[in-house]
């Protein structure tokens, strides 16, 4: 009976440790949704492109009605300010390929929270932007 317990416990310790193994490999972001990409979200990835002024890498990124010229976007992310620290807090699933993003920015030690809009459009993730999602991301 004693060799029975203890391989019971054996067992019971091996599977709540491997559960833990997995829920912290769950958590992983790497390929798990179309928001993210090289370990990352999308935000942070295009704050990446932008400190590296890769303004044209950015573009293909964003959507909206409003986004009509190319190269004025292009000028426009090139004079945004968007250099403060982000740290995506929550995702909301509106159905399958839309998204609302909330996201937690620190300037001059103020912690301020934010929404986006994301979809789905030919695979890639992208920002719906407007003047007021404008405003909001840059404009700070």
């Amino acid at each position: 009976m004693k060799y029975i317990s203890k391989i019971f416990f054996i067992y019971l310790i091996t599977f709540c440790l491997s559960k833990t193994v997995y829920s912290q490999d769950a958590k992983s972001c790497l390929y798990k949704n179309p928001l993210c990409f090289y370990n990352t979200d999308i935000l942070n990835y295009l704050q990446v492109l932008h400190k590296n002024l890769q303004y044209e890498e950015m573009v293909p990124f964003f959507y909206g009605s409003s986004l009509n010229n190319k190269s004025k976007l292009e000028e426009r992310l090139s004079n945004a300010s968007f250099g403060y620290s982000l740290k995506r807090v929550g995702i909301k699933e509106k159905n399958k390929t839309n998204w609302s993003l909330s996201y937690q920015r620190t300037i001059l030690g103020t912690n301020e929270t934010f929404k986006i809009d994301c979809a789905l459009i030919n695979d890639t993730c992208r920002i719906y932007i407007d003047d007021k999602a404008w405003k909001t991301l840059f404009n700070r």
